[in-house]
């Protein structure tokens, strides 16, 4: 069994935004997936499905950013998955846009809503793959999340999702070491 997170905000108005990547992301991933059962479960969105003879949850909170810990609480006190079966995928500032990175552990970085999870779980045991998406040394970074990419970034972000539901389906079939070794690492335009 494995769980998948994507962190974002609930809501049309974050929708495009660079802090709901992560959202985009597992939903790249979801979209590959046959016969996955959509619902309503643990504070979010919930996608489940059989992926090579495994059953597999791709959780959404619906909790917003900065509580994403609620909602990934009561799916790990359900489901009670090895940490190592858990894939948290969110934005990252610190990257430059256009860059996948996977860690098995570490700390938030500054990401509220992987701070909130850290905190809900008690430690920071907890494999993540975070998705650049650049920095605005202009705006303040909460400003800068909650805005949406520009027009000319919309190719590179198309490409970054694409790669980022390869590189979640690769962590599935062949783990962390395999997924870091391949997809850490800035992704090249135009590489769907």
């Amino acid at each position: 069994m494995k769980l998948i997170v994507g962190l974002g905000n609930p809501g049309p108005e974050y929708a495009d935004t660079r802090h709901n990547i992560g959202f985009r992301a597992v939903e790249a991933f979801t979209a590959g997936l046959r016969g996955a059962r959509r619902y309503r479960r643990w504070h979010g969105l919930v996608a489940e499905a059989t992926f090579a003879g495994e059953r597999i949850y791709i959780l959404r909170p619906q909790t917003y950013m900065n509580d994403s810990g609620r909602a990934v609480l009561a799916a790990l006190s359900q489901l009670d998955p090895n940490w190592e079966d858990i894939l948290v995928v969110f934005d990252d500032i610190a990257l430059p846009l256009g860059t996948l990175r996977f860690r098995r552990r570490g700390s938030d970085g500054g990401q509220k809503g992987m701070l909130s999870i850290l905190q809900a779980i008690g430690h920071q045991e907890l494999p993540r793959l975070r998705l650049g998406v650049g920095a605005d040394s202009l705006l303040p970074p909460r400003d800068f999340v909650l805005s949406s990419f520009a027009a000319e970034e919309a190719q590179l972000v198309g490409t970054m999702l694409s790669q980022a539901a390869k590189a979640i389906d690769l962590w599935l079939y062949r783990g962390m070491t395999t997924a870091m070794s391949r997809y850490n690492g800035p992704v090249a335009e135009g590489e769907g």
